[in-house]
């Protein structure tokens, strides 16, 4: 894009060439979904990613895009796991679909277990995908036993094909319908353009000249979109489940620092969430009266657990926006083998 400066070759570089919108729209984009490709093998996932879409991003979450009848794919994946959860857990909170890589031994490692743990606290559907024949469907259910991921449909499948079934994707249903929400995972600068959050619309739809508010952030705060782009091509809106980059008049990048969402000013935001708690049973410390971590859709925010009737409080340090029945995970980063507490479902 003739507007991005960022240098040619640089990681830099490539993130402003595809995210810097210029604001001349293309009509409106159709709604996408989001898919987790969960796995430990990192040989095996980069095969077989590479093999159903195309790789747009490689700065922190990885994201490969593929349009199939008229609708955006985004496969996420990040490649600091198990040594770190951080970018598995905000994947979770993310996506419609996860794509469950069975490992090729045949065997689930305590990481491989972790992450159908964190699938089920998100209460994702998915698919698990047997590469190369390495694993038989009789086997794989039966290692994953005592998990909602053991009743996933299986795929067996070659790890270089292109072919893919994705029928069974649909966009998850406790996102608040009809509001727009996007969370931001950067923001910057590009010279000629201004300020350029880059992030996913969560629900509802984004338009050009809409008035978004940054949460966390002032509450008489706007920004107003100049501009949407998506993979280098620019549009009037963009919906739900799609990677979007969007410029922004009236707000700087240092003014989203601690700013991971923009709605539409409709949101309810708190720092102080009631949540049902559904522990897994294969964490077995309490969370009662503990400093943990809250996944929240996108960010993970620290948080002070309080038992209450029928699931735990948490405090946060700064306003989230919430709304009825929107899923979270708790989170003990350190919590050795098992760092997922289990999941959680908002209570307004």
């Amino acid at each position: 894009m003739r507007l991005c400066r960022g240098r040619k070759g640089t990681l830099a570089g490539r993130a402003l060439r595809r995210a810097c919108p210029c604001g001349k729209g293309r009509g409106v984009l159709m709604d996408g979904l989001t898919i987790g490709v969960f796995g430990t093998d990192q040989a095996a996932k980069a095969s077989f990613e590479s093999s159903v879409a195309k790789k747009s991003e490689a700065e922190g979450i990885s994201v490969y895009a593929r349009t199939e009848g008229g609708r955006r794919y985004s496969f996420l994946d990040t490649a600091d796991y198990p040594e770190r959860i951080q970018g598995y857990a905000r994947i979770a909170s993310l996506v419609d679909h996860a794509l469950y890589l069975f490992p090729g031994s045949g065997r689930l490692s305590a990481p491989d277990g972790e992450l159908a743990i964190l699938i089920e606290a998100f209460r994702l559907g998915g698919t698990i995908e047997l590469l190369d024949g390495a694993v038989s469907p009789a086997a794989a259910v039966a290692a994953l036993k005592g998990t909602t991921v053991a009743g996933f449909r299986q795929e067996e499948r070659a790890s270089g094909s292109s072919a893919i079934d994705l029928s069974s994707a649909v966009p998850r249903e406790d996102f608040a319908l009809g509001k727009t929400l996007i969370y931001v995972d950067r923001a910057f600068t590009v010279k000629g353009v201004g300020t350029v959050a880059l992030g996913f619309v969560l629900s509802g739809t984004v338009s050009i000249h809409d008035q978004l508010r940054p949460v966390p952030g002032p509450a008489e705060v706007r920004a107003d979109v100049k501009g949407i782009q998506v993979s280098d091509v620019d549009f009037q809106s963009a919906g739900r489940g799609v990677r979007v980059g969007v410029s922004l008049r009236g707000v700087e990048p240092k003014d989203l620092e601690r700013s991971h969402w923009l709605d539409d000013g409709s949101f309810q935001v708190a720092d102080t969430l009631r949540f049902g708690f559904a522990k897994s049973p294969f964490y077995k410390q309490e969370v009662a009266h503990r400093d943990l971590h809250v996944q929240l859709p996108g960010e993970m925010v620290p948080a002070r657990v309080t038992q209450v009737e029928g699931g735990v409080s948490v405090k946060l340090p700064w306003p989230v926006p919430v709304w009825e029945g929107m899923r979270g995970a708790l989170v003990d980063l350190n919590g050795g083998a098992l760092r997922v507490a289990g999941g959680l479902s908002c209570k307004l």
